[in-house]
């Protein structure tokens, strides 16, 4: 069994001068730069039953020593989440209020509710102005974005979406090809298009898992993403046509997974109810033509060898590299195989 190092090294680091900003929101980005949205201290965007003041951010986007600034205003979106599209942004409210109407009948026969559904997603360019606004539903645990131009969103498991479904030609004049929405419960993980349009859900591929009751970890890299949902825990493999392979894992609520070739390895926290907070191990795994198998497992490490006293308040993962961000939410750490 060949064994594995479970060490960590730095990434990067924000400059000191941005330590007294609150980082409401930050990533790694599909060409392994920080992106940060910035806020004053005493903006609660990301704080439990805070005021719903709308408040100004910054954007910062560093790739080295290079940081570049992007101011955005008038901002209401609770709790963000940030990655880089094309020249610009994309944000969305991890959390947002739903429509009060029926919660599995289509829109189309309550068309007073579409004016409910929050667009909690912002595109803006690289000024910061606004492109696009759109909806894509509450309880978002991922928003990643991919070389392609596409936005991947995980949710977990107190999640909804107002579905947008398309209009099936025999069902309608022909002309009329309005998507109508649906409630949409647990959806799991969507892929969605620059301009806010659905390009699949895992929820209605019958080729992926039965259950998607909740997306434990995502991977976005250049070809291919990996998802890891709840309840049976397997790796997915998907493209942008939609599921290509789900394999049984070894492991069971691992928050993070990155691939390799026929390799892979998986985050966890031990036992079943982790009481020391970073006490981390990565499990590798191969796949031999079947299920994956675990080969090995190492403690998740600092660069000096000591574990982590936090756990992850963000994880990023991209192919075969995970990045972590532990209590100085300027640095990112990260581990490859």
């Amino acid at each position: 069994m060949r064994e594995y190092d479970g060490r960590l090294r730095v990434w990067g680091t924000l400059p000191d001068r941005y330590s007294d900003r609150q980082i409401a929101a930050s990533t790694i980005d599909a060409q392994g730069r920080i992106v940060a949205l910035l806020v004053d201290p005493d903006v609660d965007c990301a704080q439990r039953g805070g005021s719903g003041d709308r408040y100004d951010a910054t954007i910062v986007l560093s790739d080295g020593s290079d940081c570049h600034e992007t101011v955005v205003r008038d901002l209401s979106l609770r709790f963000p989440e940030i990655d880089v599209l094309d020249d610009g942004f994309v944000l969305a409210a991890a959390r947002c209020r739903m429509p009060s109407g029926p919660s599995a009948e289509p829109f189309e026969e309550f068309d007073e509710l579409e004016g409910e559904v929050p667009r909690n997603a912002l595109v803006v360019d690289a000024a910061g102005d606004e492109k696009g606004a759109f909806h894509v539903g509450d309880a978002i645990q991922y928003l990643m974005t991919d070389a392609a131009g596409t936005i991947w969103i995980g949710y977990y498991d107190e999640s909804s979406i107002c579905a947008l479904w398309p209009v099936r030609p025999s069902t309608r004049h022909a002309g009329d090809r309005t998507a109508k929405r649906m409630t949409l419960i647990t959806p799991g993980l969507i892929r969605w298009s620059k301009t806010g349009d659905p390009l699949w859900y895992a929820a209605t591929d019958d080729s992926g898992p039965s259950s998607w009751m909740d997306c434990y970890a995502l991977n976005v890299g250049r070809e291919y993403a990996w998802a890891y949902p709840y309840a049976g825990f397997p790796l997915v493999e998907i493209d942008h046509q939609g599921v290509r392979c789900v394999r049984r894992t070894p492991v069971r609520s691992a928050t993070a997974v990155v691939t390799s070739g026929d390799r892979s390895a998986f985050l966890i926290a031990p036992g079943e109810f982790p009481k020391t907070p970073g006490a981390y191990e990565l499990t590798h795994g191969r796949c031999r033509g079947g299920p994956i198998e675990a080969e090995s497992s190492a403690p998740l490490l600092l660069p000096d060898g000591t574990r982590p006293r936090n756990w992850a308040r963000r994880r990023v993962c991209r192919d075969h590299r995970m990045w972590l961000q532990f209590g100085d939410s300027l640095t990112w750490y990260v581990i490859e195989i």
